[in-house]
C-alpha cells in the first residue's frame, strides 16, 4: 500500500460512518488513476483532508434524525451535570479536602475535583448544543442555567480545594452575586423546559420500541441479589458507625471504655440515631424485596417496572441514599465522643470514607445507566410502524 493510499484511508476514517466507505473508495480510485487524470497524488490526499475538515457534522450527515441527536445530547448532558456535583459534595462531606497538602490523598482529591468541574462544563456544553437544535428560548434558558450553576459551583469548589483561594469567601461582591446566580439558574431552568417542550412538539420524535418486560422468576432472583447486597451494606454501615469510627476518634481506648466515658443521654441518643437509620432503611430494602417477589394481579406491571436493568438502577440509588444518611446517623455519637474523649478531635474511619466514596460511585453509575442513551437503533420503516 502506497503512502498516498494510507493517507486516503486516514482521511476517510475521519468522516461520519454513513459517508466513510463511499468516499474512501472514490478517493482511492482517484489515487490509482491520478496519472490518467493529470493530478498529483499529494493533491488528492490534501483535498481529501480538506473536504473532511470543512464538512459540517450536522445530524443528517451523522445519520441521525435531528430530534434523535438532540435527545441524545440532552440525556448525556443531564447525566454529566447531575453526576459531577455528587463527587464534589462527597469530597467536602467526607473531610478529604482537609488532607495534608502534597500528600497522595490531597493530589487525588484535587484531580477528582478538577475532573468533576470539567465533566460538569462538558455536560452544559452538550445541553447548549442540544438547545441550539430546539429553539432560541431553550438556548437562552440553558445558557442561563449554565452561567448560574457554574458561577456558584466553580468558585466554591476552588475555594475549598485549592490553597490560597479563600478570598472567594471573603469577597463581598461574589457573596452578593450568589443569590442572583441562583435566580438566573431557576429562571433559566423554566425557560429551558418550555423551550425544549415547544421544540419537541413541532417535530416527529423517532419511533422507539416499547421497553421489554421480564419474567417473575427473573425479577425475584434480581430482587434477592439486590436485597442481600443492600442488607450487607446496612450491616456494615452500622458496624462502621458504632465500632470503627469510635475507635478511630479515640485511639488507645477500648470500645467499652469509649461508651462508658460518655454520659448516659449522649450514649443513648447517639445509639438511637443509628438504630433509627438502620430500621428505616431496612424497611425500605424489605419493601423493594417484596415488590420483586410479588405475584398475582400486579405481576405484569412489576415485570415491566422491575426489569434487571431498572432494578439495578433502583438498588444503586437506594444504596447511595443509605450511605449518605449513614454518615449523618453517626453525627450525634461522633460529636459526643470528640467532645468527651481525648484527643478531642472528630473524624471517621477510613472504612467510612471508603463507604462514602462507594455511595458517590453508586449514584453516578445509576445516573449513567438511567440517562445515557444506548447504541442507536435502526430506524423503523413507516410501513412497518403502521
Amino acid at each position: 500500500m502506497s503512502v498516498a493510499e494510507r493517507g486516503i484511508r486516514v482521511a476517510a476514517a475521519t468522516l461520519p460512518a454513513s459517508m466513510r466507505k463511499r468516499y474512501r473508495e472514490q478517493w482511492l480510485a482517484d489515487v490509482r488513476d491520478a496519472d490518467e487524470l493529470g493530478l498529483s497524488r499529494a493533491a488528492i490526499v490534501a483535498g481529501a483532508f480538506t473536504f473532511s475538515m470543512r464538512l459540517g457534522r450536522t445530524a443528517e450527515v451523522r445519520g441521525y434524525a435531528v430530534t434523535e441527536l438532540m435527545m441524545r445530547r440532552v440525556r448525556w448532558g443531564l447525566a454529566l451535570v447531575i453526576s459531577s456535583p455528587v463527587v464534589l459534595v462527597t469530597l467536602w462531606m467526607t473531610g478529604t479536602l482537609s488532607s495534608e497538602p502534597g500528600s497522595p490523598l490531597a493530589l487525588l482529591v484535587a484531580a477528582a475535583g478538577r475532573l468533576s468541574l470539567t465533566v460538569m462544563t462538558l455536560g452544559f456544553l452538550l445541553l447548549i448544543a442540544a438547545a441550539r437544535g430546539a429553539n432560541r428560548m431553550a438556548l437562552v434558558g440553558t445558557a442561563l442555567v449554565a452561567v448560574g450553576l457554574l458561577g456558584v459551583v466553580v468558585p466554591a469548589a476552588l475555594a475549598t480545594m485549592l490553597p490560597g483561594t479563600d478570598w472567594v469567601y471573603r469577597n463581598g461582591v461574589l457573596a452578593a452575586a450568589i443569590p442572583l446566580l441562583i435566580v438566573l439558574a431557576v429562571v433559566g431552568a423554566f425557560l429551558a423546559l418550555i423551550g425544549f417542550a415547544r421544540g419537541l412538539a413541532h417535530v416527529e420524535v423517532p419511533t422507539r420500541t416499547a421497553p421489554g418486560s421480564t419474567k417473575a422468576a427473573t425479577r425475584a432472583r434480581a430482587g434477592l441479589v439486590a436485597f442481600v447486597l443492600l442488607a450487607l451494606l446496612l450491616a456494615f454501615g452500622s458496624y462502621e458507625t458504632l465500632v470503627l469510627s469510635p475507635l478511630t476518634m479515640a485511639p488507645g481506648y477500648e470500645l467499652s471504655e469509649i461508651y462508658a466515658l460518655l454520659s448516659p443521654p449522649d450514649r443513648s441518643w447517639g445509639i438511637m440515631m443509628v438504630m433509627i437509620w438502620l430500621v428505616f432503611w431496612s424497611v425500605a430494602v424489605l419493601a423493594l424485596l417484596a415488590l420483586c417477589l410479588l405475584r398475582g394481579r400486579l405481576a405484569a406491571a412489576l415485570n415491566v417496572l422491575l426489569t434487571p436493568r431498572r432494578l439495578t438502577v433502583y438498588a444503586l440509588l437506594l444504596g447511595a441514599v443509605i450511605i449518605f444518611f449513614q454518615g449523618w446517623s453517626g453525627f450525634s455519637l461522633g460529636m459526643s465522643i470528640s467532645d468527651t474523649i481525648p484527643p478531642f478531635a472528630g473524624g471517621r474511619s477510613w472504612q467510612g470514607q471508603a463507604l462514602s466514596a462507594l455511595g458517590a460511585l453508586s449514584f453516578v453509575v445509576a445516573i449513567m445507566l438511567a440517562l445515557v442513551p444506548g447504541p442507536r437503533r435502526a430506524p423503523v420503516p413507516a410501513a412497518s410502524a403502521a
